[in-house]
């Protein structure tokens, strides 16, 4: 074979190799014994933008408690989530979604983390209001 012809291809299958893994959705480290699904080194800021929490989030007690039928007192925990910021996959169903509260520690009010959970089982978790999203399942 050509060598040059065997550098393009090889060339050709890094540059393809590089954007499959830059395009993939950002994933949450796999759970740790089953009991937990830890989001590493997360910052937390309130509304007026200061951080109220710094540190890891396991979302496994949020996700057990969706799980289990059991709602979060705040209003919207279950609510329809529309993706009004088009930051999730669209759907051609416009209640493929729902959102529900992640209890931020130290706070009082329901803060900015939140679960996102499509009709097939596919989980979202934001921890700055619909600004972003990693995909934890």
């Amino acid at each position: 074979m050509n060598p040059n012809l065997r550098w393009a291809i090889a060339a050709a299958l890094l540059l393809f190799l590089g954007v499959q893994l830059f395009l993939r959705p950002q994933q949450a480290p796999p759970a740790q014994g089953g009991s937990s699904l830890v989001i590493k080194d997360q910052t937390i800021r309130a509304e007026d933008g200061r951080v109220v929490y710094r540190g890891d989030i396991d979302l496994a007690p949020a996700l057990a408690r969706i799980e289990r039928g059991e709602r979060d007192p705040h209003r919207n925990d279950g609510s329809v989530h529309r993706n009004r910021e088009g930051r999730l996959p669209r759907q051609a169903d416009r209640d493929y979604y729902r959102e529900y509260v992640v209890r931020t520690p130290g706070l009082r009010s329901v803060g900015p983390q939140r679960l996102v959970i499509g009709k097939n089982g596919e989980t979202y978790y934001t921890p700055d209001h619909y600004q972003s999203f990693v995909r934890v399942r």
